[in-house]
């Protein structure tokens, strides 16, 4: 049986098996979006303010976390990836990229 995994160490490990989102908000917030899949560059895209990930643990029992703003755009970023989607096609219009420098945030 094939897993899907998130791997998180915020304060402390915890893995995620098969994660899926549920009760994904109507209300909508918009960052830059950074990715180590394509480091130093950034999509602006439009993430929900808050979600449920319902998942198990390594003892297979289910799990959920309600989670809103920086850890709710975390997990639906990583949930994207799991799906096969990059930041980079949540863009928000041709204009939602840029190229992070060590000495500046340069848009296009």
């Amino acid at each position: 049986m094939l897993k899907r995994l998130i791997y998180m160490h915020i304060d402390s490990p915890v893995l995620l098996v098969n994660p899926r989102l549920e009760n994904l908000s109507t209300e909508m917030f918009e960052l830059w979006d950074d990715c180590f899949s394509f480091p130093h560059f950034l999509v602006k895209v439009r993430r929900h303010n808050s979600c449920r990930i319902v998942f198990r643990d390594l003892d297979w029992r289910e799990h959920s976390l309600d989670a809103s703003f920086t850890m709710s755009e975390l997990l639906q970023h990583e949930c994207d990836h799991l799906d096969g989607i990059l930041a980079v096609e949540r863009a928000i219009d041709g204009r939602s990229f840029a190229y992070r420098s060590e000495r500046a945030f340069v848009e296009p």
